[in-house]
């Protein structure tokens, strides 16, 4: 650990990053698109391709169907026509349903009663780490209304809060599935609707589906930036909070007034700034010791500092 304090490693180029990033998951888009575009051979005719003149140019997709794919073709088309006259009915049964208001309330009844499942296991969880927080701030002798005690309890609401925030986050995902079902139920008559107007019973000139090559995404140049900041920002912290631990200790001098004076201190080393004065680490006397300057102290705390016989300053460490 480090006498001094550190300060925040510096904020990485994210912009760079990202936009490097990007840069490199758009080249593996360019090679998946080109891999995907073969050519397909049917009993019904030939599906082929073209690239566009330019990267920005769309591919163009051509369908070049033969006598059999052809007739196949012109027969759904004629069956489109004979269902021409079942729409009457199926129009019919969609008015009928379409006049009934949509049941919004089941939406949000399976909402909340998911809600309330994911807090049923959640409150638990929080209480008993609350109990175990505030056992751990008590042991290591952090008390309410100090720095310390503040920072640990804001970072464990954040928390908490995430935690609730994602179980409604979750519980409104719920919605949606609540939400489809009464909508195709709605939707039925519709869909049988557009089934007889576009003739989808009857089988047309297909072209199969084949496996086609995943994307892989380039570099994740912004995820590797992130985490290398945070390890650093990490280390950082973790050497301040020992320093803070440390120089914890140095406030149980009480009212002691002991010699400060810069003059009497060699091997002067700066550490951090508490409060309103700055702390050194030094020799005096032949010993190594932490403190603060008196000359310094006396700039801002005049009643703290005082003159030994000797002519040399001494602090009362209390007044600080």
């Amino acid at each position: 650990m480090s006498l001094g304090k550190q300060s925040a490693p510096a904020t990485p180029d994210y912009a760079g990053a990202a936009q490097a990033t990007a840069a490199g998951n758009l080249e593996a888009a360019k090679y998946a698109t080109t891999a995907n575009r073969s050519t397909q051979v049917t009993p019904y005719g030939t599906l082929s391709w073209k690239k566009g003149a330019t990267d920005n140019d769309p591919w163009t997709q051509t369908i070049e169907l033969n006598d059999t794919g052809n007739k196949l073709l012109d027969a759904s088309n004629r069956s489109s026509l004979g269902l021409a006259g079942l729409q009457d009915a199926a129009t019919s049964r969609v008015v009928s349903e379409q006049a009934k208001p949509f049941d919004y309330g089941s939406v949000q009844d399976v909402q909340d009663a998911a809600y309330k499942g994911y807090t049923s296991r959640l409150d638990p969880q929080w209480k008993q780490a609350q109990q175990a927080i505030d056992a751990k701030l008590a042991n290591q002798g952090i008390v309410q209304g100090s720095e310390a005690y503040d920072n640990a309890m804001r970072s464990f609401n954040q928390g908490k809060n995430d935690a609730y925030q994602q179980a409604n986050t979750a519980a409104i995902g719920t919605q949606g599935q609540t939400y489809q079902l009464a909508s195709a139920l709605r939707n039925q008559p519709l869909n049988e609707l557009n089934a007889l107007r576009t003739g989808s019973q009857v089988t047309n000139p297909t072209f199969n589906n084949y496996a086609q090559q995943g994307q892989t995404a380039g570099a994740d140049l912004l995820g590797a930036t992130q985490a290398g900041y945070n390890a650093d920002l990490a280390g950082v912290n973790a050497n301040n909070a020992g320093i803070s631990n440390f120089t914890n200790g140095l406030f149980s001098l009480g009212g002691a007034a002991l010699f400060s004076d810069r003059r009497l201190k060699s091997n002067i080393e700066h550490l951090a700034k508490i409060g309103k004065y700055d702390w050194y680490s030094y020799t005096k006397f032949g010993k190594p010791e932490i403190g603060v300057m008196a000359q310094e102290v006396a700039e801002i705390t005049p009643s703290a500092v005082h003159v030994h016989p000797s002519g040399f300053l001494m602090v009362d460490y209390g007044a600080l």
